[in-house]
């Protein structure tokens, strides 16, 4: 079951069966991507070609938030960097055999001779709660590779709504709540024998619902 991710995890919460489809059997999905998550996808990589130098002109999609991702390119801000650690929270190779969480950070920077590190993740679409919690579990990992950091700064960009959340800063010594925390809810999905079906709104969408053709009776 491991690594997990804020992916992988949210989708055992969400529906235990439908991690052990993705994740356990490998099974691929019976739904073909929504134009949204494609777009969601190119977008994505125009702000990432954007801030490695690829682009000197800021894509027209960003436009909303132009002035953010210009600033984001002034302070040097590290694009798509891929993250890992291990059960002890230290960090590993993301390739790392005891690989226990990864996570690919959209945006991430140092400020203050590397007291702060700003943490920050690109959203088309709509605004949801659930992407707060996505950054709390961010910071968790991130401040394996920063462990001299005396805080940390998230915020949500959302392309599509021109809004740039205001800063929430988690000092360092909130760090180990959240990693228990997180890693309490690892445990459970670890202890699990069974991957119950879940019922919920999320079936129509799920890639595994009957209604597009895959094994789980709900959708």
């Amino acid at each position: 079951m491991r690594p997990w991710s804020y992916s992988r995890l949210s989708t055992y919460e969400t529906c235990p069966k439908q991690y052990w489809y993705a994740y356990v059997e490998n099974m691929p999905g019976f739904r073909e991507e929504s134009p949204a998550a494609s777009r969601g996808k190119v977008i994505h990589k125009e702000g990432e070609n954007y801030l490695l130098g690829k682009h000197h002109i800021y894509p027209p999609s960003y436009q909303k938030v132009s002035a953010h991702i210009m600033g984001l390119k002034s302070k040097h801000a590290i694009p798509e960097l891929m993250m890992a650690a291990n059960d002890k929270w230290e960090a590993v190779d993301w390739k790392a055999p005891d690989a226990y969480f990864r996570g690919i950070i959209d945006v991430h920077y140092e400020a203050d001779e590397g007291k702060t590190v700003h943490v920050e993740d690109f959203k088309t679409g709509q605004v949801y709660p659930e992407h707060s919690k996505q950054m709390e579990d961010y910071v968790a990992l991130v401040a394996s590779h920063y462990p001299e950091a005396e805080k940390f700064e998230t915020r949500l960009i959302y392309i599509d709504q021109g809004v740039v959340t205001p800063a929430k800063v988690t000092e360092a010594a909130r760090i180990k709540p959240i990693r228990i925390m997180l890693d309490g809810r690892i445990a459970l999905a670890e202890d699990d024998t069974i991957f119950p079906t879940k019922p919920g709104k999320q079936c129509g969408w799920c890639d595994y619902s009957r209604r597009y053709g895959g094994p789980c009776p709900n959708g």
